[in-house]
């Protein structure tokens, strides 16, 4: 079987996706709510692991099994050269393997770099929204939150650069980089990347920048590791990056933390042996085959993701201003400004709102700093995407039948919506599932 044909095959399992079958896992986001609500909160997908990962887990069960600790003190684990010879092949970022260190995920790699790079009493400046534990990470570690509002301009969210070195001038001793961000989407260009290493290294501030959704950039985009840049070379950096979002593998536990110069990687080092433990010995012989055999899967993947994004922008233009989507550059988290029917429904809890009334579960965005705003995870099948935005549509119109909103004209390139339409959003022939 070809790569194409083996690519088609796994699309083909993607649509087959369906509730009844995935409400039988184990994992919270199916366990969390009854069996009747979709899930589209936590953020992981719903699709068959790929099976170079399936090989490396069975691997561990024969001849009576090796579930032992695994062994994250390691310069030379193969998990290492693995992840330094994709970032290259990637990226062109070139990481020396002994300079990988293992971590259970990437927030606690953002909570050890945090304790290392910075004094109690510190700020650390966090753009708004942002991935929830950021706030409680900082916070616990009796650090400030220095909130920076991203900006919504020429249709995309972009950092506020001018802010950002307000923020630095006022004493910040950190900052919190997303990128690729969550929950927006958005992919940071080079420009962006060294005006923030500019105003870093003009301020004294250590950049620690989660790239944990960066192996699913959308067409048109490509993630530029922070680290990579010879800018780099004159400020603090710790990177954190894991095959976890990637390739769904965020329940083994494995992640990797590069810091940019040697002294601080040896800053770094100087953590506590406990701040360190937890990696899985399942998550790093699965990240290992992700880095190493995985990518003919996560080509399928971000071809998919990629129809289920053009499929979303469609389907919410039958909202008009009540849910306003600005597509995503990489992954798949939708971040929806529902503010406008926030208002007319006279409550900024949209993410109860549709969970009580259209039985869909979506992420608050008042956790992430902004309140009228939701996010949703579109990493599931399409007929089930298609399926929620029916419900969460279903749910406006009934509760304000008059707003112009959802009870508006359908979408023009979608003939009798709500219609199936799962089959229309894939990419055009000539981008190929190979690419």
């Amino acid at each position: 079987m070809s790569e194409v044909q083996a690519q088609q095959e796994l699309v083909h399992r993607f649509d087959g996706l369906r509730a009844a079958s995935l409400s039988t896992r184990r994992s919270e986001k199916w366990r969390r709510y009854p069996p009747d609500i979709l899930p589209a909160f936590i953020a992981e997908m719903d699709f068959p692991v790929a099976e170079p990962v399936i090989d490396a887990v069975r691997a561990h069960l024969v001849e009576g099994g090796d579930l032992g600790y695994a062994y994250a003190y390691t310069t030379d684990a193969s998990v290492q050269r693995a992840f330094a010879a994709w970032a290259r092949a990637q990226y062109g970022w070139r990481v020396e393997p002994r300079r990988v260190v293992l971590f259970p995920d990437t927030m606690r790699v953002m909570e050890v770099a945090l304790e290392r790079f910075t004094e109690p009493g510190d700020g650390v400046v966090v753009d708004v929204p942002a991935y929830p534990p950021y706030f409680e990470a900082i916070s616990a570690a009796g650090r400030q939150v220095v909130a920076q509002p991203m900006r919504l301009r020429g249709g995309r969210w972009r950092l506020d650069l001018e802010g950002l070195a307000r923020a630095f001038w006022s004493g910040a001793a950190a900052y919190f980089l997303c990128n690729p961000h969550n929950p927006t989407g958005r992919v940071l260009t080079v420009e962006e990347l060294r005006e923030v290493l500019a105003l870093a290294a003009e301020f004294g501030v250590a950049v620690i920048s989660d790239e944990v959704h960066a192996p699913l950039t959308h067409p048109g985009r490509r993630h530029v590791p922070l680290g990579s840049l010879p800018e780099a070379a004159r400020v603090a950096t710790v990177t954190a990056a894991s095959a976890s979002k990637g390739w769904n593998l965020s329940g083994l536990k494995c992640a990797m933390a590069v810091a940019g110069r040697p002294r601080d990687h040896e800053r770094l080092m100087e953590m506590r042996p406990r701040e360190r433990d937890g990696v899985g010995i399942l998550g790093v012989s699965a990240s290992e085959a992700a880095f190493t055999r995985g990518d003919p899967w996560l080509r399928t993947v971000r071809h998919y993701l990629h129809g289920s994004r053009r499929m979303l922008v469609e389907l919410f233009e039958s909202f008009g201003p009540d849910l306003v989507l600005v597509p995503p550059e990489a992954s798949y988290l939708a971040w929806l400004d529902g503010r406008r029917l926030a208002d007319r429904l006279g409550s900024g809890d949209l993410a109860g709102f549709f969970l009580a009334r259209g039985k869909v579960a979506l992420s608050d965005g008042r956790e992430y700093g902004s309140e009228g705003f939701i996010r949703l995870n579109f990493g599931t099948s399409q007929r089930l995407l298609e399926e929620m935005v029916r419900r969460m549509e279903k749910a406006v119109r009934e509760e304000a039948p008059d707003s112009g909103g959802a009870g508006g004209a359908p979408p023009r390139s979608v003939p009798g919506y709500p219609a199936p339409v799962c089959g229309s959003y894939r990419p055009a022939d000539n981008e190929e599932l190979s690419r």
